[in-house]
């Protein structure tokens, strides 16, 4: 996980963490992954093995959430669910990075 933001941190804001359009995405991601920005910045320094757990965890549950399964799903699955997810996201007024 870099510290630069990745779709997959924009869809944990949008999916897990309830992102509002009038919110900052990081915001958002920090209550999908369930810790402060504090925390977030501490374990980016200091702990970087759990937060790299943390974001893999959020990103099952969001999957899950949505009706796929990571481990048994096949390729094209996880294509297109993560597309469909992305198509919500931007009905719901977000805009991935570059």
């Amino acid at each position: 996980m870099s510290t630069k933001a990745s779709v997959e941190m924009y869809l944990c804001a949008f999916h897990l963490g309830k992102w509002e359009a009038d919110e900052s995405v990081e915001d958002a991601y920090h209550r999908a992954l369930n810790i402060t920005a504090a925390q977030f910045r501490r374990m980016q320094r200091d702990d970087y093995a759990t937060l790299r757990e943390k974001h893999a965890d959020a990103i099952h549950r969001m999957y899950e959430t949505a009706g796929g399964n990571l481990k048994t799903g096949t390729e094209a699955e996880k294509t297109s669910l993560r597309l469909r997810l992305m198509d919500e996201a931007r009905k719901g007024g977000m805009r991935f990075p570059a």
